[in-house]
């Protein structure tokens, strides 16, 4: 049965990306290296707090601070943060998506690299902005260029977003690149979007966040998905300037994460949990990937304490994804990250004990 569409947003008709969606599901026989998360999975912390969970608080509404209080202690000795200066959010998706509420005023535009994270290119463009993609290229092995997209930011520009580490390669910009861009922004009156889904495995002396108190017009999002492992939980937060909160929490649901996303969460950042701990493991699987991809495959600019990075194929015409799922492997497809083609696959790296089966893989897709 069809619906009437002429009530619908004339940018809701389109196809959209989403990698999320388009991404098939591994079976048992599969090695899954698409999914954006941890492959260690969550710290035992998580297990003892389940286990001990007084369930009664599932019969409120969530009002308990103890997650925000957590976040503020967590950065202490790293950044001045208070309570007002954080919201918890559903995950760093639903943050982005609040903060592209707030900033999607009738010609606004966004700038930000591209490939960059899918949903904040779609999303953007869902709530009627104009997104300037900086694009990467091949030739320059997909870095970025600050000065490119510095060049770029105008009286026009709403927000600047930057994916940090970059989804789909991983790199990383250091504080001083990142500055450069923050400081034009704040020049500008430009607010400045830091999204650090992935900087979990990261020390937290890199983090952007220590730029924070420095800049009245940046914002740091940051969820427990990928380092601490929690996708299921739906738990992040955003910080920035306390008037900014005001006007996000106007756009945003009071009841933002469930009681018991806030007691793992908080008991995790309390207990002081480090995923980079396994930044040597990714640095010792991505190595070996390199030396596998032969001169066939080429893995762009990636920072290797970072477990996802970008493989691309120098022949255009093949799929990638498919080739790699002909080999048990499961990636998702370059063609979800625009201007990405299908010779092109996002893959986060499986563990020390799982990558002997991913090195294999790819050796049999070069020499096919």
């Amino acid at each position: 049965m069809s619906i009437d569409k002429t009530r619908i947003r004339d940018e809701l008709i389109p196809e959209i990306r989403s990698y999320a969606d388009n991404t098939p599901v591994a079976d048992e026989h599969t090695l899954d290296c698409s999914l954006g998360i941890n492959p260690y999975g969550f710290p035992d912390v998580v297990i003892d707090i389940v286990r001990n969970f007084d369930v009664n608080r599932l019969y409120q509404y969530p009002h308990s601070d103890e997650a925000q209080e957590a976040v503020v202690n967590y950065w202490q000795d790293y950044a001045f943060i208070e309570p007002e200066n954080v919201v918890m959010t559903d995950g760093s998706v639903t943050a982005l998506n609040l903060l592209v509420n707030v900033f999607a005023k009738p010609g606004a535009e966004a700038v930000m690299f591209m490939p960059t994270f899918t949903d904040m290119v779609e999303y953007s463009r869902i709530m009627g902005m104009k997104v300037h993609g900086v694009v990467t290229s091949a030739e320059n092995n997909f870095k970025e260029d600050v000065n490119r997209l510095v060049g770029t930011i105008n009286d026009n520009t709403s927000f600047v977003y930057i994916d940090n580490p970059n989804n789909p390669t991983g790199q990383f910009l250091s504080n001083a690149e990142l500055e450069r861009i923050i400081s034009k922004c704040e020049e500008m009156k430009v607010y400045a979007i830091i999204d650090e889904a992935y900087a979990d495995f990261i020390p937290r002396e890199e983090s952007a966040v220590m730029l924070g108190p420095k800049y009245s017009h940046m914002i740091s999002v940051r969820t427990f998905s990928k380092g601490f492992g929690l996708a299921g939980a739906r738990a992040g937060y955003i910080i920035t300037n306390k008037e900014l909160v005001k006007y996000i929490k106007k756009v945003s649901n009071p009841y933002m994460m469930n009681e018991m996303s806030r007691a793992i969460t908080a008991a995790i950042l309390n207990y002081d949990v480090q995923p980079v701990e396994h930044g040597t493991d990714f640095s010792i699987i991505k190595g070996a990937l390199r030396d596998a991809c032969g001169s066939k495959i080429i893995m762009a600019e990636t920072d290797d304490r970072v477990p996802i990075c970008l493989l691309r194929h120098v022949d255009d015409d093949i799929d990638l994804q498919r080739m790699l799922m002909n080999e048990n492997v499961l990636t998702c497809s370059g063609s979800e990250f625009e201007p990405l083609g299908r010779n092109c696959v996002r893959l986060r790296v499986p563990t020390l004990k799982d990558a002997g089966k991913l090195i294999k893989a790819i050796r049999n897709v070069v020499s096919a």
